[in-house]
């Protein structure tokens, strides 16, 4: 029962994600803390995203922006290996609730959907970026979201943000887990709840891609500011049981 419960919930978090940019990392963190354990969040997530993230990026690959990722995942490589060790070292509690009001306050930054933009953001920033939020990401599980303030502010939108931050979670997702594994964090049954999720991730990635076709720009950022509060309350949550 549940891997059934992970292969349906990886398929409508991904697909979800998808046409949101980002966040089924996060809408999984308290279905993972429940069906099995909190302690396994974090390596189940990751391997389920690697398994499911190649889909989302060969279906729009051609969208994707070479030029940020350049400056993206080099940070998002060297974050993964810091946090994924500083998973088996300290509790995450603290980090989860930071990000939790982070993403909740992008509602208020962007004033509700009425503004494009809330900072001007250069590309070189991007190597920090991906930095930190490689960093949380393998402490806490999942960051997507986060990405998605300085995207936008970069000006990037719908298919080519969404393509970038797969690419780029692709190659961070895969650090993390051999980073884990490294520092003893990864075993077969955790293996084998990725493994389901990753499979319900890849499903909900392809069925989301004609979907996101359709969606014009507008509404495309508003699903995303409308994930990125749900994905911040779910973090605190998280912080708090």
């Amino acid at each position: 029962m549940t891997f059934i419960i992970l292969l349906i919930a990886g398929i409508l978090a991904w697909f979800i994600s998808t046409i949101a940019a980002g966040g089924a990392a996060m809408l999984m963190i308290p279905i993972i803390s429940f069906l099995i354990a909190p302690q396994v969040v974090a390596p189940v997530v990751s391997l389920g995203a690697f398994l499911a993230n190649p889909s989302r990026a060969w279906l729009f690959r051609n969208h994707i922006d070479w030029k940020l990722s350049c400056w993206l995942i080099p940070g998002s490589l060297l974050g993964a290996i810091l946090g994924a060790w500083t998973f088996t070292q300290i509790s995450a509690q603290w980090i989860q609730i930071v990000l939790g009001l982070f993403l909740i306050s992008t509602v208020f930054q962007y004033k509700f959907g009425k503004s494009k933009r809330s900072f001007t953001m250069k590309i070189t920033w991007f190597f920090p970026v991906g930095l930190v939020v490689s960093f949380l990401s393998g402490l806490v599980g999942g960051t997507g979201p986060v990405h998605n303030p300085f995207m936008l502010n970069y000006g990037m939108e719908k298919e080519r943000l969404v393509a970038t931050k797969a690419m780029n979670s692709l190659v961070m997702q895969f650090t993390k887990l051999v980073a884990y594994t490294g520092f003893g964090a990864m075993t077969l049954e955790i293996g084998g709840y990725g493994l389901v999720l990753g499979i319900g991730g890849a499903l909900g990635a392809w069925f989301a891609s004609k979907h996101l076709q359709g969606i014009d720009a507008s509404r495309f950022r508003i699903y995303t500011l409308i994930l990125m509060p749900i994905c911040g309350v779910l973090l605190l949550i998280k912080a708090f049981t």
